[in-house]
């Protein structure tokens, strides 16, 4: 028999693969300098030591992370490989670098959360981490309902793939957690404290109450709208825009109590075995073209979500030249090894089979082949066979099923024989959940499940010293280190720090926090990239409204700045302040005096914060309205929106809101012969003031009895003439909403639940009628004398107002 050899396929090195992958290849510099460390282990567990030099790396060279992919200028990490190289299976093998350890739900909780957190912190710290490993983007199947997929191998949801992972976390955490049912978005909420909260991990979105503590409730947020519109939506590296933030809060308009139970997909691990010959390499940077899983084109998410793609490699090749390659091997019929050779037994036929299986899903592969006559073919239930070539790829399409296991059958007969096999196979990985390193020392864990084992380890890894990142800010200007402030609306600034290269600053990371470890911030509007505001290019930060601060309270910040090349420097030291003045007023309501049926306007003071001095109070016929003292844009939505075209905002302009102030803790706003501006609306807020003239941010608003008729008629009609009265009763505009589904050919977003009071005459002369659509009463009266009407005003499923009176006729 023949032993010539017949390559049937070449791969080209792991090292020239990794050098090669996107967008790190074309992404060099004068001062780079290429590294590698090659550890072997031998127990388990074992620790070693790399230090990374140069002044960039993949954490300082990275945007924060948000709902959109961030942005990324270099990466120092190339590709960590970790290949068996003794001659024992070694089972679950990893490499921990102390921030990858996310093999498990379990694993996954451990990262997240603290020993002794609360119910509330658990939720929060769960919401905080996942958000800050993922971006906008989806596979459309069911893959990313699993954390720990969703972690290690994609690093990217949609909403609902979001909302399920998240919910999964919380019930693994012992809370519960059920469906939100905005339109045309997928949120979860969770229950603690006695009540459900909202944690929006794809919007990376909580909107506080006027506490700024307590997270709102779906039920909140859509009586409410203000508490979104009040909310930076669409995460960190979105510009502000409040067309978009009330365009989010049109989505929330489900009324109904919380029901349902959601949770996430369970069952897979990062679990593995490498058998003798064969390794993993984990990479950064991804194939051209890109190689991943996904019925969703992952182009269409942009370059920049392709870029956060790894493909990595599994690589087997067993070992012909000793017995050993049985081991590995799944089934073996007919087949013998011949120096180093393996061939049919007496010049018969026979077939090996082999089982390729990864924790990461396949999405690539080839064959490396050095034989003659070898016949191989491919199996995913190791049942039914299809013939394979060199090119392993069209097994494993982005739009089919995910593929972490499939079977390799080589067939020889006769003379054929086989001298050396290489499975290779590409990954989809999640960068940030790889094994990689900064700038400094970086310890590394090596640990199995095995009696025995024998790992080569090697890292791949550039230096690069071009730019030196900023020093971090030296010092707040305002509000002073430990200082109080008035007010709760104001402008952060700090010392800009000098650049070591003489580069300019050109943006600053801002958080806020009640926590004194920065663990996460108060809300998105204390989450900011600086570029993304209306402080553009500035060493400051200006709150957008009053009253996202609590008065008396100890809050914590700290800045850090990026030069020109998108280098990020250290955080700043962590500096405190306390906000003074009074808080927003609670128990706004209306209540009925008795005897006289007039309604008025009452709250009570807030036990926090200063003592106020006086109130303002503001209506709207817009529920969920947002008090201001001029006149104001409102996004009036759009009609007949095509989905994928832009979004041409109807913008309104709606009038001041405001309505008077007092020095007492109630107000007559409606009823007839009120000459205040904004009387007889639908909704009112009060703002507490302090006698610095300090304001509260307004308070939540109440709402007005409806239908009321506030309107007086004419008492006297003349014979012959016509009487007119135009009867009027307050109604709620209602708020902005989507109507029908969101994302199909068209929709609309419109102001809904407008009330339209319909009116009728429950008691009238025969020459007297009504429109029952304007309230206009008129006819011309034959005769002297007296006439008793009784109006009403009917808004379907609110109720019904009536007005008696009397009308004297005379000539």
């Amino acid at each position: 028999m023949s032993k010539a050899p017949l390559i049937l396929c070449l791969s080209l090195a792991c090292t020239a693969m990794a050098d090669s992958l996107q967008p790190w290849a074309s992404n060099t510099d004068p001062s780079d300098v290429p590294r590698q460390h090659m550890q072997i282990v031998s127990t388990s567990p074992y620790q070693y030591t790399i230090v990374q030099r140069g002044t960039m790396d993949g954490e300082n060279c990275r945007s924060p992370i948000g709902y959109a992919p961030w942005t990324q200028t270099f990466e120092s990490n190339r590709a960590v490989r970790m290949e068996n190289i003794g001659d024992t299976d070694i089972v679950n093998p990893w490499l921990s670098n102390g921030r990858n350890d996310l093999r498990t739900i379990q694993e996954i909780l451990a990262a997240a959360l603290d020993p002794g957190m609360s119910d509330r912190e658990k939720a929060i710290a769960l919401y905080t981490f996942q958000r800050r490993h993922r971006f906008h983007a989806t596979t459309s199947d069911n893959e990313l309902w699993d954390p720990v997929k969703m972690l290690n191998i994609y690093g990217f949801t949609l909403c609902g793939d979001d909302a399920i992972c998240l919910a999964g976390l919380w019930h693994s955490a012992g809370l519960k957690a059920s469906p939100t049912r905005p339109r045309g978005h997928s949120v979860s909420q969770v229950f603690y404290d006695g009540k459900w909260h909202v944690l929006d991990g794809d919007e990376n979105c909580v909107y506080l109450l006027r506490d700024n503590h307590t997270i709102a409730s779906e039920q909140d947020i859509v009586r409410d709208h203000d508490l979104i519109k009040r909310t930076h939506t669409y995460g960190i590296l979105a510009r502000d825009d409040r067309l978009m933030d009330e365009f989010s809060a049109a989505l929330w308009v489900n009324e109904a109590p919380p029901s349902g139970r959601r949770d996430c997909l369970r069952g897979h691990t990062m679990s593995m075995v490498l058998r003798p010959g064969e390794a993993i390499t984990w990479r950064w940077g991804h194939l051209v073209p890109c190689k991943y899983h996904g019925r969703a084109n992952i182009s269409s998410w942009s370059q920049k979500a392709v870029d956060k793609v790894c493909n990595g490699l599994w690589e087997y090749r067993p070992d012909f030249t000793t017995e050993l390659w049985k081991q590995g091997a799944e089934r073996i019929s007919g087949i013998v090894s011949d120096a180093g050779y393996l061939h049919a037994a007496g010049g018969g036929a026979g077939f090996v089979i082999w089982k390729m299986q990864s924790p990461y899903v396949f999405v690539g592969g080839r064959l490396q082949v050095e034989g003659q006559g070898a016949r191989f073919s491919l199996s995913f239930d190791g049942k039914t066979w299809q013939p394979a070539t060199a090119d392993l790829d069209p097994f494993f399409p982005p739009a089919g099923p995910a593929r972490y296991r499939y079977f390799l059958r080589c067939e020889l007969a006769g003379d054929a024989f086989l001298r050396s096999l290489a499975i290779i196979n590409d990954l989809q990985m999640a960068p940030l959940a790889l094994p990689g390193m900064r700038i400094g020392k970086n310890t590394f864990t090596y640990t199995d499940e095995s009696p025995t084992r024998q790992v080569l380890i090697t890292h791949q890894w550039v230096e690069r010293s071009a730019d030196r990142p900023p020093p971090p800010p030296p010092a707040p200007v305002f509000p002073p280190r430990g200082g109080r402030v008035e007010g709760t609306q104001f402008t952060f600034r700090w010392v800009a720090p000098k650049d070591p290269d003489g580069d300019r600053i050109t943006d600053y990371h801002f958080e806020l926090s009640d926590r004194p470890d920065m663990k996460w911030p108060l809300s998105p509007n204390f989450e900011k990239l600086i570029s993304k505001t209306a402080d553009k290019g500035k060493p400051q930060y200006t709150i957008p409204y009053t009253g996202l601060l609590t008065p008396g309270t100890t809050y914590y910040w700290r800045v850090r700045a990026m030069d020109e090349h998108g280098v990020w420097g250290p955080w700043s030291g962590t500096w405190r302040f306390i906000p003074q003045g009074p808080a927003p007023p609670v128990n706004v309501r209306f209540e009925q005096q008795p005897g006289s049926g007039a309604w008025l306007l009452k709250w009570d003071p807030n036990p926090v914060g200063r003592r106020p001095a006086c109130y303002r109070v503001y209506g709207s016929d817009e529920k969920g309205f947002t008090a201001s003292d001029q006149p104001y844009a409102v996004n009036g939505g759009l009609d007949n929106y095509d989905a994928g075209g832009p979004r041409q905002w109807k913008i309104l302009t709606f009038p001041p809101n405001f309505v008077a102030e007092t020095t007492v803790t109630w107000m007559q706003v409606i009823g007839p012969r009120l000459t205040l501006p904004n009387a007889n609306k639908a909704f009112y807020r009060v703002v507490a003031v302090d006698e610095n003239g300090v304001p509260s941010g307004p308070s939540d608003y109440a709402a007005a009895p409806r239908p009321f008729i506030y309107t007086e008629p004419p008492p006297a009609a003349v014979v012959g003439q016509r009487y007119n009265y135009q009867v009027a009763s307050i109604r709620s505009l209602g708020d902005l909403r989507l109507h029908g589904k969101y994302r199909v050919t068209t929709r609309r977003i419109l102001f809904g639940d407008i009330e339209q009071p319909l009116f009728s005459l429950q008691q009238a002369p025969g020459w007297l009628a009504i429109d029952r659509h304007t309230g206009l009463v008129s006819g011309i009266p034959p005769a002297e004398g007296s006439a008793t009407v009784v109006v009403a005003a009917t808004i379907d499923g609110v109720g019904t107002a009536t007005q008696r009176f009397v009308i004297n006729i005379t000539r």
